[in-house]
């Protein structure tokens, strides 16, 4: 038996955070309540005293609404709502409640939540509550305890799966999309209707308001209707089946909800009906990603031998970090300041960094602009003790204390956020204070994560960067700049010949060139050119004079078929000639392209800046460490195999033959492996790998394709293999271009990082010019350029600096704003 006294739709008002216009008022709720009891003694004896008393359930309800409650959540006003029902008397055993909220957000219906709670879990041991009545022996009330259990058991069972999981329901979502087949329907947009339940395991009950108003990023309704919104709207499915899908999983694999059921009508699908549409249910069960590689984990750290550890159980604290600095050696002071972090930090891995970002000073102008990051810790410290060890790192690092607020300082730790703590103290404030109005803090922040909820303004982090760059009149002076190169390597103080770069196609406006010098005797296209060092430095000064930005120096040639030289061999052919531009005075950034280890470390002793390594840390796996302790710019590029075996290895059909999906898939990778190492984001360089185990055809399409690899979702290619693309649309009459976006599974996003493009003088152009010879293929080469950076490639890598540099100029004049 489960009985149930139920009043439905109750209209109340009252204050939960702000509303979608961001202010604090008054709102409509309706409140529903099954209220669990057993009204066997009522309906026998006509009293109400043995029932649950309905006018009093709903004016306690009504009654907490409109007080002072200072809740800000559906979920935390759920929970009060269900302890005053169970609060009226004993005999209420259990409560559902349904709680809706008209226009919480602009495009969707409504938002509700479904909970459904005990006795037990309200007020714990039920048992302890029943009194003796009057006269009643210890059989009775012994009869009469077991009852009520059996009664709540039957209760809980009525309940069915939300006696174990809250639902969190967005009802109607109306957005914008391409959708469908035809060929109408390629071309304009139409409304889907999105129903969302957000299926959350339960949460034990806070013992105050101020735990119970902070909700779990998966429960945040906010933050996942953002996310299916952006990926719906960009989006170009063919079927409902896809769009479906997809939602279900940007919800559990982005925004990390447990359990999704995802209902998508599609109004204008047939004329005589409703709707048509598809209803799924989903768990991260579901999107497990059966062909991703084995990889360190995500938040990993790698010793020196390439072994992979990851912190402590004991490190269970998330602390987000904000560091900035405008004194002496900028670049200099924030990799101290990360050395710090994981070396110094007692109880504490270092596990992501952001991108780096140079600002103008706020709040005191008259001073040097920033450089500006962010990185996330795992630590054992409380937040008082990591606020101390902070300080203590800024001291040693030579901060003065005594200059005013807000003004110069070498180095500067801020505590953004504590897990999902909140403190407010004279000496800390978790979330940050003044972290809403700070871009510099919110923009590198967001690299990391950009669903961390600020438990004080109910808002992600994303949520508040995005209303400061787009509902604030104020610039955007938050520039995200690239290291090239870290110091001067032949002047008295060589803490001055720090070079940044913006290279996000947001905000560069001049290609960087590296122009290539192969001290081999065996490149495909100048092999033998430049193997004596004065021939080599000669052609190094003609390039730095035609407009080089990088010399990227390589003693070993990667062409298809090329047999490897050794390490010491490699060493030979290149440390005299880095050595010789340093010693000229030339102070260009140099890179060097190997991918061993040992040789990298020889190259930067001499003088060289970055490194090149076409295997993405693949082939050594000291590289990686090696990288990572000299904080150098790393160029990771896309290759599978070696010179000897790459060009066997172009097979992509595990992607359904999309180049791209692998290249991205791949090199995300390689990525992860980077980060996990320590390596910082901002020192990261991502090239597609052109000609590197990729035949004719696919080098074209990653060229056609190349604002896809570094987006935040991919749309499948047309022309895959296994794509029925083309079979529909012969049956249709529609074009194959538009496809719905892929499902993948990276290891990392790749959105923002820089990329290099490498394409001079290579065969693939080569084979459509009909020019065999390499140095023939300027022209071919000045086509890819413009592509290149037409698709928002940072660096182009080329042999013929003087001529690609015209080519490049128009090219940054047509494309980059």
């Amino acid at each position: 038996m489960s009985d149930k006294i139920i009043f439905q739709d109750l209209e109340v008002t009252t204050v939960l955070g702000n509303d979608v216009w961001e202010r604090k008022k008054k709102m409509p709720l309706r409140v529903t309540c099954e209220i669990h009891t057993s009204i066997s003694a009522a309906g026998k004896t006509d009293k109400i005293n043995e029932s649950v008393n309905y006018s009093q359930a709903s004016k306690r309800v009504r009654a907490f609404a409109e007080s002072d409650h200072n809740l800000q959540s559906l979920e935390a006003f759920s929970e009060k709502v269900a302890s005053e029902c169970l609060s009226v008397t004993p005999r209420a055993l259990a409560v559902r409640v349904f709680i809706r909220k008209s226009r919480a957000l602009l495009h969707a219906q409504h938002v509700a939540i479904e909970i459904f709670r005990t006795r037990e879990e309200i007020f714990g041991d039920a048992e302890s509550e029943y009194v003796r009545a009057e006269g009643e022996s210890d059989e009775d009330l012994a009869r009469r305890v077991e009852a009520a259990k059996k009664e709540m058991a039957a209760a809980t069972r009525s309940a069915g799966v939300l006696a174990k999981e809250d639902h969190i329901i967005v009802q109607r979502l109306s957005l914008n999309t391409i959708i469908g087949i035809n060929r109408w329907e390629r071309h304009y947009k139409q409304v889907v209707n999105i129903d969302l339940t957000l299926c959350c395991e339960k949460l034990p009950l806070p013992d105050d308001n101020a735990k119970l108003n902070k909700v779990p990023r998966y429960r945040n309704y906010r933050t996942v209707v953002d996310a299916v919104s952006e990926l719906v709207e960009q989006s170009s499915y063919r079927t409902v089946e896809a769009l479906v899908t997809s939602i279900a999983r940007t919800a559990v694999k982005v925004c990390r909800v447990p359990k999704i059921t995802v209902r998508v009508e599609k109004p204008s699908a047939i004329t005589f009906a409703a709707c048509t549409g598809a209803e799924i249910t989903r768990t991260a069960d579901d999107f497990a990603a059966a062909n991703e590689s084995p990889r360190a984990p995500a938040g990993s750290l790698v010793s020196a031998d390439g072994s992979c550890s990851t912190a402590p159980d004991s490190a269970r604290h998330s602390a987000y970090i904000a560091l900035g600095t405008n004194i002496g050696d900028r670049l200099g002071n924030l990799h101290k300041a990360v050395f710090n972090l994981r070396k110094n930090l007692p109880r504490s891995r270092l596990i992501e960094t952001s991108f780096l970002y140079e600002t103008l000073p706020m709040y005191v102008t008259d001073q040097a602009p920033f450089l500006n990051a962010a990185c996330l810790v795992k630590t054992e410290l409380e937040p008082l003790e990591l606020l101390d060890e902070l300080k203590r790192l800024e001291f040693e690092m030579g901060r003065d204390f005594t200059v005013y607020r807000n003004g110069p300082r070498v180095i500067d730790y801020d505590i953004l956020f504590y897990d999902e703590v909140v403190i407010e103290s004279d000496v800390l404030t978790i979330p940050h204070a003044l972290l809403h109005e700070r871009r510099f803090q919110l923009g590198p922040l967001c690299d990391i994560d950009r669903d961390l909820m600020h438990h004080r303004l109910g808002k992600t982090s994303g949520t508040l960067f995005r209303h400061l760059t787009t509902h604030n009149e104020v610039p955007d002076d938050t520039v995200q700049v690239t290291p090239l190169k870290a110091r001067w390597h032949t002047r008295p103080n060589p803490h001055e010949g720090c070079i940044l770069k913006p290279l996000n196609p947001k905000t560069q406006k001049e290609t960087v060139f590296m122009g290539i010098l192969n001290c081999t005797p065996d490149s495909f296209s100048d092999g033998g050119d430049f193997v004596s060092l004065d021939a080599a430095v000669e052609h190094a000064t003609r390039l730095f004079n035609d407009g080089a930005d990088i010399i990227d120096i390589g003693g070993q040639s990667t062409r298809p078929g090329a047999d490897p030289v050794g390490v010491e061999e490699e060493i030979r052919r290149i440390v005299p000639v880095i050595k010789r531009i340093r010693e000229e005075g030339m102070e260009i950034p140099i890179s060097v392209d190997t991918f061993y280890a040992e040789v990298a470390a020889a190259a930067l002793d001499a003088g060289a800046d970055i490194v090149n390594d076409v295997t993405g840390g693949y082939s050594d796996p000291k590289m990686l460490p090696l990288v990572a302790e000299r904080q150098c710019p790393y160029i990771l590029m896309h290759m599978r195999g070696d010179p000897l075996t790459m060009t066997s290895l172009n097979d992509y059909s595990q992607f359904d033959g999309d180049v791209m999906r692998a290249v991205r898939f791949e090199i995300a990778q390689r990525v992860r492996a980077a980060l996990d190492h320590g390596i910082p984001r901002w020192n990261i360089i991502i090239d597609p790998g052109i000609g590197f185990a990729k035949e004719g055809a696919q080098n074209f399409e990653i060229l056609r394709r190349l604002p896809a690899l570094t987006a935040k979702n991919i749309y499948a290619s047309a022309k895959s293999k296994g794509s029925n693309a083309e079979e529909i649309a012969e049956d249709v009459g529609t074009d194959v271009d538009d496809q719905g976006f892929v499902d993948e599974n990276l290891a990392t996003e790749l959105i923002n990082y820089p990329v290099l493009v490498g394409c001079s003088r290579k065969r693939f152009i080569g084979n459509v010019t009909g020019r065999p010879n390499a140095k023939d293929r300027v022209w071919g080469t000045a086509a890819t350029i413009t592509s290149a950076i037409q698709g928002g490639a940072s660096i182009v890598r080329v042999h013929d600096v003087a001529e690609m540099y015209d080519v490049a100029r128009v090219s940054d004049s047509i494309y980059r704003l």
